[in-house]
């Protein structure tokens, strides 16, 4: 059987994109019969509540685990170790999906912690063959010591909500966008951008962007936080923008270090929104943007006004109907269902 490890949600968080990816992977694996241990999609309010039920998932792993089962877990996640040691002394298999590397992200590990951690695990459901590669040369081998890692190459975004298909047909509106959480210390570029915005401007949508201080605030829309379904619907541009850290010239920093080895959730919200996207050509990511011919792969932000003078309105439409191809897959789940497909053949040949 297969079984997974649901989270309790706490209230404040449950509209961040870590809440919304995880959900979604719930969502995705209830509906292949993939089944919860435990009561599935809890949302506390205190942070008692939250604690009470977390401790009660753990303890239900002894009542749904037998000896071959398998449970996937959502990583990182609180008590790893010991939803790792437990399944496994009732003679289970874990799958773990990461959803972050703290290491990389938030410092709170080192990477030998970290790799030390998910060794527990029995495969891994990695970001992309960036980080397929970083967790084997970091010495990432598995519990069963068969180094069983596959890529997810990009996180499905399941939503109700369609894109306006008017986008291929107005092009071009001269906007880009630019989503997320937008705090100065991973924003700083931003703050700079407007001395080389030319030909087009930046709708910013998100909480913590302040435009009266940015290099020329009259080249940004500040369009403050929208919830996702209504982004989806009515996001105004041509490009979604992916860039991270202090410069335009490049992703510098903890952030851009982490853009190579990273899938952004936010590729997947702007492909649900119908926008092709630019990226920094150095991100892993920027592979699977070629690939499938989805957007523009640029070394520095100054190459986006060049964009705009070479870029044919037939080149627009072909990768705006690629867009709406990858849109499809990721609605239904396709590209999480398609990686456990894989682990799960992948651990079947090994126990035969």
């Amino acid at each position: 059987m297969k079984y997974y490890l649901p989270k309790d949600y706490k209230y404040r968080h449950i509209h961040d994109a870590g809440s919304k990816a995880r959900m979604d992977i719930e969502n995705i694996m209830e509906g292949i019969g993939i089944l919860p241990v435990g009561k599935a999609h809890n949302i506390s309010r205190s942070r008692l509540l939250h604690f009470i039920r977390t401790i009660r998932i753990v303890a239900d792993i002894p009542f749904n685990i037998k000896k071959g089962d398998y449970l996937i877990v959502q990583y990182p996640t609180k008590y790893y170790s010991t939803i790792c040691k437990i399944t496994h002394l009732l003679g289970g298999n874990i799958i773990t999906l990461i959803h972050d590397l703290t290491c990389c992200r938030k410092k709170h590990k080192s990477e030998q912690e970290e790799i030390e951690l998910i060794n527990q695990s029995d495969a891994i459901i990695a970001h992309n063959d960036n980080m397929v590669d970083w967790l084997r040369k970091k010495g990432y081998l598995g519990h069963n010591k068969k180094c069983i890692i596959e890529p997810l190459n990009i996180f499905d975004y399941l939503s109700s909500t369609q894109n306006s298909e008017k986008r291929g047909i107005t092009w071009p509106l001269h906007k880009i966008v630019y989503a997320g959480q937008l705090a100065k210390y991973k924003n700083k570029f931003l703050y700079e951008l407007g001395d080389y915005i030319e030909g087009y401007t930046m709708n910013v949508y998100g909480k913590g962007f302040d435009c009266s201080t940015a290099t020329n605030p009259g080249k940004f829309d500040a369009k403050g936080f929208i919830p996702s379904d209504e982004l989806i619907r009515n996001a105004e541009g041509d490009f979604g923008l992916v860039w991270d850290g202090d410069s335009v010239d490049s992703c510098s920093g903890n952030w851009g270090e982490y853009l190579k080895i990273n899938n952004p959730h936010k590729v997947s919200l702007y492909i649900r929104c119908g926008l092709p996207i630019i990226i920094w050509n150095q991100a892993a990511m920027a592979k699977f943007i070629q690939e499938n011919q989805i957007g523009i792969c640029i070394s520095s932000l100054k190459d986006i006004s060049a964009i705009y003078k070479n870029l044919t309105q037939e080149q627009y439409h072909q990768m705006y109907s690629n867009v709406q191809n990858i849109n499809s897959l990721m609605s239904q789940g396709y590209f999480y269902q398609n990686a456990l497909s894989r682990i799960l053949n992948a651990m079947n040949n090994i126990q035969r």
